[in-house]
């Protein structure tokens, strides 16, 4: 019997590599939509050679690459999204701090935590920003612009008429990503309720109609959402909810923290036939791949541990 799964993307930006992708998998797997996904584990039956594909985020690629191919082999998709990057045009922190000078923002987040530069200079800018809140973020953000005078970068993400668009094809399905992509879990419990009641109230006011599935920022279990965060989306009537828990789908998939798997952390390439039997065995390959490795939970408990959290 094969394995089912969710697979997860995010920037796309080679046509004929996606092209090949989405070809593969159509030979190999029956490719449905959120709905059809929705009512499989509703039915907890028994998933044979099922596949969901979704993406993160919405950069311009979405628009500009996928999209065009999606229509053309007509593959479903789901599709999630911050409504506050696209009303407003500015870009996710993460796509902002691409290129920043690392010893500049490292210096920043030192006087801005009040902690000796020493203690985070082992660790990436980008992993040690994953510790902080959005508000945090956004301070050192701020910071650094003014002290290098870097300008504000153009938007990299599709605009609202364009998801009015790509959501009337019928092939993809809109989802919440929260307002502006924090760690949810380094929130406290108002700014934490606000991104997540917040994004789906806007997105069904801009879509018109509910909004019934949602995709954690960064989405690792217990690293970057817990209790709190589903107890929060069962408030506001999501019925199903993503994270990036490397795993295959099962009649238990926990329809809260659904898991899903990336190409990249396959360690192959994604025209590689053995890539799929690497999809078939979830979290065992993740198993194998990380030996002698520190995990993401260690490295996140070591900053943490350095800037006093």
């Amino acid at each position: 019997m094969g394995k089912s799964f969710v697979l997860y993307f995010h920037d796309e930006a080679d046509e004929a590599l996606f092209e090949k992708i989405i070809l593969s998998l159509k030979s190999r797997y029956q490719l449905v939509s959120a709905v059809e996904l929705e009512e499989l584990l509703l039915g907890k039956t028994k998933l044979e050679n099922i596949c969901h594909i979704t993406f993160d985020d919405g950069e311009r690629s979405f628009y500009t690459v996928v999209f065009p191919i999606l229509k053309k082999h007509q593959v479903p998709v789901s599709l999630f999204l911050s409504p506050e990057i696209l009303t407003t045009g500015k870009n996710f922190w993460f796509q902002e701090i691409r290129g920043y000078d690392s010893t500049i923002v490292k210096d920043i987040i030192a006087r801005q935590l009040q902690i000796s530069k020493q203690k985070i200079n082992k660790f990436s800018y980008q992993n040690i920003l994953k510790s902080l809140t959005y508000a945090e973020i956004s301070g050192i953000i701020h910071t650094y612009r003014q002290e290098t005078n870097c300008p504000e970068k153009m938007s990299l993400n599709i605009s609202l008429d364009e998801v009015h668009e790509i959501e009337n094809s019928g092939l993809v399905t809109i989802g919440a990503h929260t307002l502006n992509h924090p760690i949810l879990k380094n929130e406290d419990d108002k700014s934490c309720s606000a991104e997540i009641a917040e994004s789906i109230k806007q997105f069904e006011e801009l879509l018109q109609h509910p909004v019934k599935y949602f995709a954690y920022p960064n989405g690792r279990p217990h690293i970057d959402f817990g209790e709190r965060e589903i107890r929060c989306l069962k408030q506001n009537n999501i019925s199903m909810c993503f994270s990036t828990e490397l795993d295959t789908l099962s009649a238990d998939t926990n329809m809260l923290s659904i898991p899903r798997m990336g190409f990249a952390r396959m360690g192959l390439s994604p025209s590689n036939p053995l890539i799929y039997f690497r999809l078939s065995l979830g979290r065992k390959w993740i198993d194998i791949k990380s030996v002698g490795r520190q995990s993401e939970k260690t490295i996140r408990e070591k900053i943490n541990a350095a800037i006093g959290r």
